[in-house]
């Protein structure tokens, strides 16, 4: 059984934290622990010493297993598959031998975001069956899609006028509609699990060849910028893909919250574009005075505090991304 827990509110955690206070079995998704993926298998170990008499011997201490599927921290975002693409290629390479441990145990799935990889990852891991066969060109191509559009940020340049694109924005309407009016910020764990339980139907629906198609809709404002790149307000779920097609290559993306703070997306297309992510990050972390809720992400994309939002205005990041662009530039 997967036992899902969504818990938009907690911030990325230690892979030692996890496993001190997650009970064995447990799977983290997608930024719910930080760094990259991890695997503790399940190790029992006796219980030495003496017993007394009359007292029955201490059971056998039992370590994992745990894993990690993430590809946000301390990777290289353009080599890592995505979440949801490391998850289908565990479970075809024998993952539930260890996880489902005869139907015995219940699996705890844990995760701090609803975005399209973590839909996708609860769902290969809810329907094993259906994800287990390779011989399904309908999910491995969705796999497929996904995990590039989310390696890049949204910028891997397939054709506009693809058709799977429209399937796409079909399947994961329920939480491009939700990022876009802004419902994200509230951080509302049962809003976050519908988002997820909706998203896994559309899911099913599409593979099993009863989905349907939605518009792209690519429209965004241009507010500032620099050198090399953008500072943008999205207005459509699928912008980016129109903004790579128009030639922004790095750009920042912009959302207000309904408390006056920001939400920010930071991304490039690859590493091979000039525009330093993680040092980036990192000085608007020390403009915002942030602690464990802070901007972070891997060097292709990354973003605000997920939990709070960030303080800074746009002027702000736009000024303070261009002092260090300015100071780093050789």
């Amino acid at each position: 059984m997967i036992q899902l827990h969504v818990e938009p509110n907690t911030s990325a955690m230690s892979w030692e934290k996890f496993r001190a206070t997650k009970p064995v079995f447990s799977i983290a998704l997608d930024g719910y622990v930080y760094g990259g993926p991890k695997f503790q298998k399940r190790v029992v170990l006796p219980v030495s010493g003496p017993v007394r008499e009359g007292e029955a011997p201490l059971p056998p201490m039992v370590i994992g297993p745990y894993a990690n599927f993430n590809h946000h921290e301390e990777v290289d975002r353009l080599a890592t598959r995505a979440t949801c693409a490391q998850i289908l290629m565990a479970i075809r390479q024998g993952f539930f031998d260890t996880f489902r441990n005869g139907y015995k145990d219940t699996i705890h799935v844990y995760v701090n975001d609803c975005d399209q990889d973590v839909c996708m990852a609860v769902f290969l891991l809810r329907h094993g069956a259906i994800s287990g066969t390779v011989v399904n060109p309908i999910l491995n191509r969705l796999v497929f899609m996904e995990d590039m559009l989310d390696t890049t940020a949204g910028a891997y340049p397939f054709p506009m006028d693809m058709e799977i694109l429209q399937e796409l924005a079909w399947t994961f309407k329920p939480y491009t509609d939700i990022r876009l009016s802004g419902g994200l910020s509230r951080r509302n764990a049962n809003e976050f699990e519908s988002v997820i339980e909706l998203v896994e139907k559309r899911i099913e629906k599409t593979i099993n060849g009863r989905g349907e198609r939605e518009e792209l809709q690519t429209d965004y404002d241009v507010i500032g910028g620099g050198s090399g790149w953008t500072m943008v307000e999205e207005k459509g779920a699928q912008a980016r893909t129109a903004m790579f097609g128009k030639g922004i290559r790095a750009f920042v993306s912009v959302r207000e919250r309904a408390n006056g703070n920001y939400d920010y997306s930071i991304g490039r297309m690859s590493t091979f574009v000039p525009f330093d992510i993680p040092g980036i990050l990192a000085v608007l972390n020390e403009a915002e005075g942030c602690g464990e809720d802070c901007w972070g992400g891997a060097d292709t994309i990354g973003g605000s505090p997920r939990i709070a939002g960030s303080r800074l205005t746009p002027k702000e990041v736009e000024n303070i991304i261009n002092f260090y662009l300015t100071q780093t530039r050789h």
